[in-house]
């Protein structure tokens, strides 16, 4: 057990720790050097191993303590996370930056740190709690006493230098760059394994919270910022709209000369009690607005136009760049999005051509200055290959599509995008397996096809190179645990055309209706390859296109061999709740539609009590619609409505339909 003399120890190295940690990582302003600071750390360690009954997990010891994950539990978050609308024209009273970076929840009890999640759906994230401890702007106990709940939001991002460096390194052991500093955070805060995520230097600002008694966003920020949390010093309070252009202004000239990334400003009502009283339309508060900083542009010249092949064997035309700066960022190729947006904007080789970063991050060509072509050079006009240009196999156009296709099924890059895609976060989400894996195994004649995946074993991976034991053993039980997955998921990765998120959830309810819970793949296979055009068609949702190109795929030779192979392979599909034992409720197989204002809760809390009451919400009027739940403002789908005969219900009468 541990002495008087070893607690009183440890509690003075983590105050001292926790003092070093707020002043390095929240005040930028270190008072200790490095050498002292990893003494103080190595001295609690040693302390904390003597003595493990003193561990807690306040402890900054216990940052990069938990094991790895193989996956994310999903956290209900105690109010919404919301999204915020995206305006040009518009007031507010505090002015805050957008940081380019990922959202997350802080839960504190009682002032010390119980829990962090993603955004998710707004309701539903996912829990990242070991991985947020790593980042040491995050404090593990608050700076003040705090009784009770409060959930903290913010933005952790990737700064500058270290967006950087992470880039550098994986360019070196030859993986793809990431396109911008959010996709490298979000990587890092869902890594499976926290050591991960420690090494990515990960930062985090706060700006908003649930639980605290403040009367004002400007009193809130200050108290977050007493607490120790990182609250950004890149704000300003403003009156006017002279104000609020004049700091949006600013930040635009000057973003580029900071230490994170920014896209844009955030405009708050200032006071609580007027942001109460405006309320929310649909997912964003109406006392908040997003002002998006225009894409940033620069001329330069197209080199060569190059064809990138997708997973569903799409030829897209790429512009080669002469390299250019835009918005601190080197570009080196834009996409030309088909073959008709290059004759509509006549690109050629050796064009001067303005390029702009659309959203900051994907580089387009928006305009051909065709008036600095020379006179008597040969300016060729691009057209689509006869011929793929990684497999050399026939390139085939549809008659009536925009786009060119590659009609070799087991063209390369075909399935190497297509793996991409099986193994993504929307499809079977395997962590780990990306670009440069799925290459790799590709040139070692590992795999063709996503399903021979999870026919591969622990001993090939350890031969991969930059591979061991240990992450061969990681990757090797990753891939063993996406054997289980829901329906829907597996019927996304599948990467037939046309089919998203919503088309794949309501096949795959249209199936639990007629197949048993435990039914294997065989069994959902069985009936998706009988299943007629026009019952396809009678899903809701699902139209002659869709219908038609679900058929198509269920019925290529190709196809039936790969869904074979996912059978053999003992991937075990979880059916979703049938809609026939969809719990009985007022709105039991009726389709509800919410348009105009709601007084008396949130757009987003009423679609969800329509859903657990037994409803279906949608966003547009149709004959197929039951009811209509209009407030003040409503427009066109009030009008729609009642032209066509729907109901309409005012929101007192809606509140007097629930129990």
């Amino acid at each position: 057990m541990a002495t008087t003399s070893s607690e009183k120890r440890v509690a003075e190295l983590r105050e001292k720790i926790e003092k070093a940690n707020y002043e390095y990582h929240v005040l930028d302003q270190p008072t200790i050097a490095d050498e002292a600071y990893d003494a103080l750390m190595r001295e609690l360690q040693s302390l904390e191993a003597a003595h493990p009954e003193l561990v807690t997990p306040e402890s900054p010891t216990q940052r990069v303590g938990a094991p790895a994950s193989t996956r994310f539990a999903p956290v209900q978050h105690a109010a919404p996370m919301l999204s915020l609308s995206n305006a040009f024209n518009d007031v507010g009273y505090v002015c805050e930056l957008k940081i380019d970076g990922l959202a997350i929840n802080l839960t504190y009890v009682d002032g010390k740190f119980v829990q962090g999640a993603t955004r998710g759906d707004g309701l539903v994230g996912e829990d990242v709690t070991g991985n947020l401890r790593t980042i040491r702007s995050i404090p593990l106990t608050l700076r003040e006493p705090i009784k009770g709940r409060i959930d903290v939001r913010g933005e952790v991002y990737l700064p500058t230098a270290s967006f950087e460096a992470t880039n550098k390194e994986r360019v070196e052991r030859g993986e793809p760059a990431f396109a911008n500093p959010r996709n490298a955070a979000a990587g890092a805060v869902r890594q499976l394994d926290p050591k991960a995520t420690a090494k990515r230097n990960l930062a985090m600002w706060a700006y908003s919270a649930a639980g605290l008694d403040v009367t004002s966003q400007t009193e809130l920020l200050e108290k977050l910022d007493r607490l120790g949390l990182r609250v950004n010093p890149d704000r300003r309070a403003a009156k006017t709209l002279d104000e609020v252009i004049q700091f949006i202004a600013e930040c635009k000239e000057k973003r580029h000369s900071l230490k994170y990334g920014t896209d844009g400003v955030v405009v708050k009502v200032d006071k609580i009690a007027d942001q109460e009283r405006l309320g929310y339309v649909a997912r964003n508060p109406r006392w908040a607005t997003a002002f998006k900083f225009p894409a940033e542009q620069a001329t330069t010249t197209i080199e060569d136009i190059l064809v990138y092949v997708g997973r569903m064997g799409t030829l897209t035309p790429v512009a080669a760049l002469a390299p250019v700066l835009i918005g601190g960022t080197t570009v080196k190729r834009a996409t030309l999005h088909n073959l008709d947006e290059v004759r509509r904007l006549d690109v050629r080789k050796g064009d001067r051509v303005i390029v702009q970063r659309a959203g900051d991050v994907i580089p387009e060509v928006v305009r051909v200055e065709t008036e600095a072509r020379e006179k008597g050079k040969d300016y060729p006009e691009f057209d689509m290959p006869a011929r793929c240009p990684v497999c050399d196999g026939p390139v085939i156009h549809p008659e009536g599509e925009v786009a060119y296709y590659c009609g070799n099924p087991t063209c390369p890059a075909k399935s190497g995008q297509r793996i991409g895609h099986f193994v993504s976060r929307g499809g079977m989400d395997i962590e780990g397996v990306g670009w440069a894996l799925v290459t790799q195994l590709q040139e070692k004649g590992l795999v063709s096809d996503p399903a021979d995946l999870f026919f591969l074993k622990k001993e090939q991976l350890v031969e991969l190179d930059r591979f061991a034991e240990k992450s061969a053993s990681n990757i090797y039980e990753r891939i063993q645990a996406a054997k289980r997955r829901p329906l829907s998921r597996i019927l996304l990765a599948l990467g037939i055309r046309h089919v998203g998120d919503t088309t794949a959830d309501d096949l795959a309810r249209w199936l639990a209706d007629r197949l048993p819970k435990d039914a294997d793949l065989g069994a959902v296979l069985e009936v998706l390859r009988s299943v007629s055009v026009e019952e396809l068609q009678s899903i809701e949702g699902i139209g002659g296109v869709v219908a038609e190109s679900i058929k198509e795929y269920f019925s290529r030779p190709e196809e039936q061999e790969f869904l074979d192979k996912l059978v053999r392979a003992g991937i075990v599909p979880v059916m979703p709740t049938p809609r026939r034992a969809a719990p009985a409720g007022p709105f039991t197989g009726k389709t509800v539609v919410f348009t105009g204002t709601l007084e008396r809760r949130s757009r987003e809390d009423a679609e969800a009590l329509v859903r657990s009451l037994g409803g279906k919400i949608t966003g547009s009027v149709s004959p197929k619609t039951d009811l209509v739940v209009a407030g003040p403002g409503a427009g066109s789908k009030l009008e729609k409505a009642n032209k066509i005969g729907v109901r309409v219900v005012d929101e007192e009468t809606f509140e007097g339909m629930l129990p």
